[in-house]
């Protein structure tokens, strides 16, 4: 089926598409145009909503609400608000669009959790934002109602891989679910997608190629994403040159196409990198730093071993199946638009499997172990679900039949069931942001009754750092005790002493300085933490070590 009626671009090219109902369609039967957009609206929203609820009432939640690398934009905000100066320490990632968004939803006085959920919700908004682009840019030739239904397919595609996600890790294959946090590149998948649709636009757009606003448009998406995460230059200009030079070996589109579509990424891109360079005092680990190569054979034994242990639950092995089958559905649809000559096809569905093959053996050669890199390997299938609709022209007969009033009534129960179940998503998002983990509020109660600054490595202080008034009073040390400005304000080291530290469980020992073997001390339990209190600032923080986290 998908040969014969998944790509027909070629020909609408050449000749007026035909109108949605000839197709077969009842799409147009239940509103207009716009109301086709409002109801995709509706539809994408509580999706959303229901996906964050899933998340909050399991162990994911603890991505989304109080984990290393997601509490970032609080700790930020905490500390401008707490009147520290700021002197930041940061990875190969600026978060500039991310830190702006939080900060922006964080006005709104919900509340940290509260912020982090709504922060969900925005992401995954967002998310079909970039999808409709796309939808709207392969299939100009078609009606609203298609655009619309083709996005809030791969919409609810992405949305479906990530209810199978539940568990509280960090580093395995759950990526679809990272879409929600706020510091696992979710700008970058954005961004990504949302190239993917103006190149797609670019490569559509007939007469001469002059500069308008569409290659101005692409070349500052490029240069943000580019400065804000490097990433995306592997992620998305990469595989998309890949692709281009593929097709316009196989003349689909012309090779001044290519070289205008190729030239404006790289500029975006350059221009993204060497606007980097004012914030290098902020970057503590940059480029070639993150290379191993000599663990490449580790590595290449390493995800294949991940794979098969996502695959091990039945989520997992749903989920696994899943983006094999996207995939591989990409690599059919990729090679009919060939046939087809569709360039807007080809660009989607090369994408959805180049991406993924690229990102991978990628990630081998270099020897590193985040898997969290790996998300083209959900999102960009996905996209190839845009095209799903143009199977409606094979609906069935009785289908194409139902009655007007039938159709309708079956619309309206949907967007009532819609709105109900998004009613009750809110709700319970809206009772659960006002509850913070005990185990933290323990922490934070004690740390912000003493007065005194503590020390605590990076995984067990970051969230009780986010919550707390004056997140100063938190320092983050390695586990020699010493200085650790890993995504935290090296303000924080201006207390040479600390008086108490906070550990959790953790297997890896703390080495405590050497006065901590006989000064007197005592013990206070919250949960799974514990503060070793040692009465004065007797703790002395040794320095930083010279090689940061990845």
């Amino acid at each position: 089926m998908i040969d014969s009626v998944v790509l027909t671009d070629a020909a609408s090219a050449t000749k007026p598409a035909r109108p949605l109902r000839q197709l077969g369609s009842p799409l147009p039967r239940f509103g207009g145009r716009r109301r086709a957009e409002w109801a995709g609206l509706v539809i994408v929203l509580t999706l959303a909503l229901l996906t964050v609820w899933h998340l909050d009432a399991t162990d994911r939640s603890w991505m989304l609400y109080y984990d290393g690398d997601s509490v970032l934009p609080a700790l930020v905000r905490g500390s401008i608000l707490s009147g520290q100066s700021q002197s930041w320490g940061l990875s190969a990632v600026l978060f500039i669009p991310e830190m702006g968004l939080y900060l922006v939803l964080a006005a709104l006085g919900l509340g940290i959790k509260g912020t982090f959920a709504l922060n969900a919700v925005v992401n995954l908004l967002l998310f079909y934002g970039c999808l409709r682009l796309l939808s709207g840019a392969v299939q100009r030739e078609r009606s609203r109602a298609h655009r619309v239904a083709g996005a809030l397919v791969a919409f609810a595609a992405m949305t479906g891989l990530a209810l199978l996600e539940s568990s509280s890790g960090y580093n395995d294959f759950q990526l679809a679910s990272l879409l929600a946090t706020t510091t696992y590149y979710s700008m970058t998948v954005l961004a990504s997608v949302a190239t993917t649709a103006l190149t797609v636009r670019l490569l559509k757009t007939r007469g001469s190629s002059r500069w308008h606003w569409l290659e101005l448009v692409l070349v500052g998406l490029a240069a943000l994403s580019s400065l804000t995460n490097p990433l995306f230059l592997a992620w998305e200009v990469l595989p998309l040159g890949v692709v281009l030079a593929f097709i316009a070996w196989k003349r689909i589109i012309s090779w001044r196409r290519f070289t205008l579509a190729g030239a404006l990424l790289a500029l975006g891109g350059g221009i993204g990198l060497v606007a980097r360079i004012p914030f290098g005092s902020l970057i503590l680990k940059d480029g070639p730093a993150y290379a191993n190569p000599g663990l490449a054979s580790v590595a290449a034994l390493f995800y294949p071993h991940m794979l098969a242990e996502r695959a091990s639950t039945i989520e997992g092995a749903v989920s696994v199946t899943v983006v094999i089958a996207l995939i591989l559905v990409s690599v059919i649809v990729f090679r009919q638009s060939l046939a087809t000559r569709d360039a807007g096809a080809a660009v989607v569905s090369g994408m959805a499997w180049v991406a993924p093959l690229v990102l991978l053996g990628g990630m081998i050669v270099l020897g590193q172990f985040w898997i969290r890199y790996l998300q083209p390997m959900y999102f960009a299938p996905v996209c190839t679900l845009v095209f799903a609709p143009r199977l409606f022209a094979q609906a069935p007969a009785f289908f194409r039949r139902l009655p007007r009033k039938a159709v309708k009534g079956v619309f309206a129960g949907l967007i009532v069931a819609c709105l109900g179940a998004s009613a009750a998503a809110t709700g319970a998002l809206a009772k659960s942001a006002a509850v913070v983990d005990p185990d933290i509020l323990c922490v934070d109660a004690w740390v912000g009754s003493s007065h005194e600054t503590g020390a605590g490595r990076f995984w067990a202080i970051r969230a009780p750092k986010a919550f707390l008034a004056e997140p100063s009073q938190l320092i983050q040390v390695d586990s020699h005790f010493g200085k650790y400005a890993w995504l935290t304000d090296r303000t924080d080291y201006s207390s040479a002493k600390v008086s108490f530290v906070v550990t959790d469980s953790e297997p890896t020992p703390l080495v405590l300085p050497s006065v901590a073997d006989t000064a007197p001390s005592s013990t206070i339990h919250c949960g799974r933490y514990t503060i070793t209190d040692f009465g004065s600032p007797i703790l002395p923080i040794g320095p930083a070590s010279p090689n940061p986290a990845a």
